[in-house]
């Protein structure tokens, strides 16, 4: 053994019940044992799923741990003590400096302003799930803020905000990277020296200092998704003792890390796959060991189920039930949610209204098709198909959303298009299932039309739908006469009548026999402003496309009543809905290929950090920040990742060839599953970004950065044990360590803020495409 830890393992996992903290000595003959030698010995207590050998070896390189902490000593200074130490390290990289820019950076515009409706109580969509957001209102509220303040970009903030404050505690989950790194290195069997190593490379980024410092969701993000990955590597080590108290303790605990890290962003996905395919390689080894009775399987089946399934969704779904129970006012953003959710909170207009649908009654009418919008004309034409007057879905409250419905004939006494007197005039009264109507555009004075003989401009297989002036006397035609289908109206609606709010219907074309209906599909930006598609679907299908709600309703004839007291809601609906439509904004946020973004950036430019982003503005007196990482930190761990893969290809040519290093058992194998775990949360990080559409930053790799700095210490400690004596090991221990920091310091005045002309900080421009004293993509 050298004096930087433990030699390889010559068993497969953990099995001892030792006390002993000793570390002997290597050699012997356990340590010659091969693991085709080893074997299961008979059921034990806690049996175990995994090969453990039969006995105590006690010549061998490691100690047995029991499942108590081993306490191991650094130079006279106990591991609490180190630990201590580093995060105290931790805490000076990320706080200090911290409230120096007093003006709302970057994406504290966004952020601090979410942050403030929970103190407010005013609903807002966003595309991220709400725990990161509710934290940071909560420490808005910790730090004293009223809620007033809009947190514009780059205005001051006023006296009474206390972003210090605010900044501190979304520092502390940047500070807390510092002790998981550390705990997850000591759980993969890496010494005390080599766990320093990593968590110190973790403090040196810059990047990831940088972006702990302001009032955004990425902190929170990463000390999560290091959370789940601790408590994944505590597991780890407990596979040797299937369901003890340990091994339960880690294995929920991993579910509910999952869950939180799910629960502050889509991001978190990402952690749930490593999780997820580190179960099904455990499970797929129970399944091959003969010895493993069905019944402790399915024990593990349920375990995992209830541990990494069953407890994330809860935790998940829980955040947004307090989502919900905090924004109870009401805003306009809250208009695509189901509206028994919206006549709840506070404020809304659509609460009181008249209750009858009658005759001239103006209606606006909201797709039941999540992000479709409210059905909308305007006077513009398709360039393509009729060419008439386009009907399409708007997300927003707009005067062109509104319809007049006209009574035409009763439910009943009309059977096809030629019993129907188009040129009679609207019969009075409220309107009711079966009735024939007429939808008549207020702003454009033009009339709701279908035509089979035209397709839809986007979808090309249905109906094209449009608008025909009331002068015309294609206004006049059956094409433009509707059948109203109600369809699962709310309990206290069942009246036969159509109401506003809650009583879904389809409008089906007299003659086409057509449903007006949202194909899914976005309008072409040039003539359809990214607007939804609206077409006439003869299917006869019954989905969410097809159904219509009338969302507002307007007749000063009639008396407005309160609509609460007519609708229910349904949680898990408004989960599914806004989780849908979060789906849909996100995947809208595409970039425009023609004109660069200075602060957009290609997956591909990320592990080489080819353009840093600036965070603020560039002008002499300001305070500028940079996100730029550790160059060494990003380009090192970028090498050892892509390399990964050739050298598992260079091992398997040389086992094929017999001239493979003779391992020990289990030598391998304790080697590769944490390789495996660090290397495989890089890829799940990383490559998932190169099949998305939507736009994307430099901050979006940082988790995968996370991953790929502990895989490279990972690879510099097993490299250095294997090829090199006691000494060398030592120089590259304090070579690597000494270098990351000195290059940390290099480019802390951009991550703790330069303020003074960018010229006169020399130095840093390490490459050419560093926006550092000019962007040559600024416009």
């Amino acid at each position: 053994m050298n004096d930087y830890g433990p030699a390889p393992p010559v068993v497969f996992y953990d099995q001892s019940n030792s006390n002993s903290n000793s570390i002997s000595g290597s050699g012997g003959a356990a340590g010659n044992e091969k693991f085709d030698d080893m074997h299961l010995p008979p059921k034990p207590v806690g049996f175990s799923a995994y090969p453990l050998a039969d006995r105590i070896m006690p010549d061998s390189p490691i100690d047995y741990p029991t499942t108590r902490p081993q306490r191991i000593r650094w130079r006279g200074a106990s591991e609490q003590t180190v630990l201590i130490a580093l995060t105290l390290i931790a805490a000076f990289t990320k706080l200090y400096r911290i409230g120096r820019c007093n003006r709302v950076s970057w994406d504290e515009a966004h952020f601090g302003k979410f942050g403030a409706y929970y103190l407010n109580r005013t609903f807002y969509m966003d595309v991220h799930p709400p725990l990161a957001k509710m934290l940071v209102g909560l420490s808005e509220l910790m730090a004293g803020h009223n809620g007033t303040f809009t947190f514009k970009g780059g205005h001051t903030y006023p006296d009474y905000v206390n972003y210090r404050f605010m900044r501190i505690f979304n520092a502390l989950f940047g500070i807390a990277l510092t002790p998981m790194s550390f705990v997850i290195f000591r759980q993969l069997r890496i010494p005390v020296h080599f766990a320093a190593m990593a968590t110190l490379f973790v403090t040196f980024d810059n990047a990831i200092c940088v972006m702990s410092r302001f009032i955004l969701l990425d902190a929170p993000l990463l000390a999560f998704t290091a959370l789940s990955l601790t408590m994944l590597a505590c597991f780890h080590r407990q596979r040797a003792y299937p369901f003890s108290p340990l091994w339960w303790r880690y294995l929920l605990l991993t579910g509910v890390s999952l869950g939180l890290v799910l629960s502050a962003k889509w991001v978190g996905l990402f952690a749930v796959a490593l999780v997820g395919f580190y179960t099904v390689v455990e499970l797929f080894e129970m399944f091959c060991n003969a010895h493993m009775p069905v019944r402790a399987y399915a024990r593990h089946w349920v375990a995992r189920i209830v541990a990494l399934i069953i407890i994330p969704l809860f935790i998940y779904s829980l955040t947004f039930k307090m989502h919900f129970m905090i924004l109870n006012r009401y805003h306009n953003s809250a208009n695509f949610m189901p509206v028994g959710f919206q006549v709840r909170l506070r404020g809304n207009p659509l609460a009181r209204q008249p209750y009858d649908i009658q005759t001239g009654s103006y209606v606006r009418l909201q797709s039941n098709d999540p992000g479709a919008g409210y059905l909308h004309s305007h006077d513009h034409k398709y360039p393509t198909g009729s060419q008439r007057q386009q009907i399409t879905g708007y997300g927003y409250a707009d005067q062109n959303n509104f319809w007049s419905i006209d009574r035409r004939m009763a439910a009943g006494t009309f059977k096809t298009k030629d019993e129907v007197d188009t040129a009679a005039e609207p019969i009075a009264g409220p309107i009711q299932d079966g009735d024939l109507v007429s939808m008549r555009h207020n702003s454009t004075n033009t009339y709701l039309y279908a035509d089979m003989a035209f397709t839809a401009p986007i979808s090309g297989k249905y109906a094209e739908i449009s608008a025909v002036s009331a002068n015309k006397d294609e206004a006049k035609s059956p094409s433009a006469l509707w059948i109203v289908e109600i369809v699962n109206p709310e309990k206290r609606m069942k009246d036969g009548h159509i109401h506003p709010l809650g009583t879904p219907i389809r409008l089906r074309n007299l003659v086409h026999n057509c449903v007006l209906m949202s194909t899914g599909e976005r309008l072409d930006k040039d003539w359809g402003w990214g607007q939804s598609e609206m077409a006439c679907d003869a299917t006869a299908k019954s989905d969410n496309k097809h159904l219509w709600t009338i969302e507002r309703h307007v007749n000063k004839n009639l008396k407005a009543t309160n609509m609460g007291q007519h609708m229910s809601s349904s949680f898990l609906r408004d989960f599914a809905v806004l989780n849908k439509h979060m789906w849909l904004t996100n995947n809208a946020l595409i970039p425009d290929h023609d004109k660069h973004n200075v602060l957009e950036s290609d997956p591909i430019t990320w592990p080489f950090m080819i353009y840093p982003m600036r965070m603020v503005g560039w002008d002499d007196k300001g305070i500028k920040y940079l996100e730029i990482g550790n160059p060494l930190l990003w380009w090192g761990s970028a090498i050892a990742c892509l390399l990964f893969p050739l050298q598992i290809l260079y091992w398997l040519v040389c086992w094929q060839r017999g001239c493979l290093k003779h391992w020990r058992a289990g030598e391998f194998r304790e080697y590769l599953d944490g390789a495996m775990m660090l290397w495989g949360g890089w890829v799940l990080h990383y490559l998932p970004f190169f099949l998305m559409g939507r736009v994307t930053y430099l901050h979006h790799y940082l988790p995968a950065l996370f991953f790929g700095i502990l895989f490279l210490v990972y690879q510099v400690y097993h490299a250095s044990i294997w090829y090199l004596k006691d000494r060398g090991v030592r120089r590259v221990l304090y070579t690597l360590t000494t270098a990351i920091a000195l290059v940390f310091w290099w480019f802390s005045p951009l991550t703790y803020g330069w303020d003074k002309p960018i010229r006169e900080l020399k130095g840093m421009q390490w490459a050419s495409s560093w926006p550092v004293y000019e962007d040559r993509f600024e416009l």
